[in-house]
């Protein structure tokens, strides 16, 4: 027995490729109208073309041998977005985890480069730092890790030439991973108490024997030094060398 009232059926088509659709008034009343067609992807106002028919009549679609009682009803995200999502927003939580890696790196990066002359100083952070530094001007000769320089051997005895004067002969090497600056030397003499009698801190100009305007030390290379100074009496008994 039929209904007293035969059911409305609302079809819709596209324009582009004329392929028909059943929709419901609330599926297009949330979309606006603006639906993307599921065969050819194209978006088409649905209400230019909507057709209200009974159950019992409907017509066969132009382009394909199929009535349109065989296509499914739309649900509301393929009358607003069509039934082919698009293959790149499958990949968008993919493309978000990678932009936000992208910015982590690249603060990380930064943080690296503004500090990279305190980083380097520890041996924790190092290859990091000359990581960054084949891919962007780091200015490496202002590199220094002063707690990296070993001290080999050190001698003060009088001056064999001038009175009243000391000599003092040394070594040291660079145990880092880099070429670094040469350090300052501060020389410090203390009595058998340890009260400090004398210092005095040296540039590389004025310790090194040879290259004078030598301002690198190279890696596990030793770098002989010598200096003059002052002879503070017979109670200088201690001496302390620090790179600087």
């Amino acid at each position: 027995m039929n209904d007293a009232n035969p059911v409305e059926i609302m079809e819709t088509s596209c324009p582009h490729c004329q392929s028909r659709f059943r929709v419901s008034e609330q599926q297009i009343q949330l979309a606006m109208g603006q639906v993307q067609c599921g065969e050819c992807g194209k978006i088409f106002d649905a209400w230019e073309s909507l057709k209200y028919e009974d159950d019992d009549q409907h017509e066969a679609p132009d382009d394909i041998g199929i009535t349109s009682d065989q296509r499914p009803e739309l649900s509301l995200h393929e009358a607003m977005y069509g039934d082919r999502r698009n293959r790149l927003s499958q990949f968008a939580p993919l493309f978000w985890l990678v932009g936000i890696l992208l910015l982590v790196a690249m603060g990380i990066a930064q943080t690296i480069f503004y500090q990279r002359f305190s980083l380097i100083e520890n041996a924790r952070y190092q290859k990091q730092v000359l990581s960054l530094c084949q891919l962007v001007p780091c200015n490496e000769s202002r590199f220094s890790s002063t707690q990296q320089i070993k001290l080999l051997d050190r001698n003060v005895f009088t001056h064999p030439v001038q009175s009243s004067a000391l000599m003092v002969t040394g070594s040291f090497v660079n145990q880092a991973i880099f070429d670094q600056k040469l350090p300052r030397l501060l020389v410090s003499l203390f009595d058998l108490q340890g009260k400090l009698i004398a210092n005095r801190l040296f540039t590389p100009s004025e310790y090194l024997q040879t290259d004078k305007n030598r301002r690198l030390m190279e890696v596990a290379k030793p770098v002989q030094f010598r200096l003059e100074i002052s002879d503070p009496g017979i109670d200088a008994l201690t001496y302390e060398f620090e790179f600087m």
